[in-house]
């Protein structure tokens, strides 16, 4: 049960981030469960009523590129993308 709240109270913060109000129909799609089960509704309630806190998992890792490193990445890729383009062009006689 602990498991199922945990889920239900995930996808009513997604819910709400999108901008919807959470109910028992949009969280049962999104968890597909196939038919309501009294466990389901349990753990709705739960979340409706405050009972249930989405518990943090596990930190983001920082992101290991600075802006300056992805930036130079993409101008490599650029260069060496040019570079076939005119191998390409030589070929063909442009």
């Amino acid at each position: 049960m602990e498991q199922l709240s945990q889920q239900v109270a995930k996808i009513a913060v997604q819910l709400q981030q999108e901008g919807k109000e959470p109910s028992l129909a949009l969280v049962k799609a999104r968890l597909g469960t196939a038919t309501m089960s009294p466990a389901l509704l349990q753990a709705y309630q739960a979340w409706r009523n405050g009972a249930v806190t989405l518990q943090p998992g596990p930190t983001p890792a920082p992101q290991s590129q600075t802006e300056a490193e992805q930036s130079s990445d993409i101008q490599a890729d650029l260069a060496r993308i040019e570079a076939k383009l005119d191998l390409i062009m030589k070929k063909l006689g442009i």
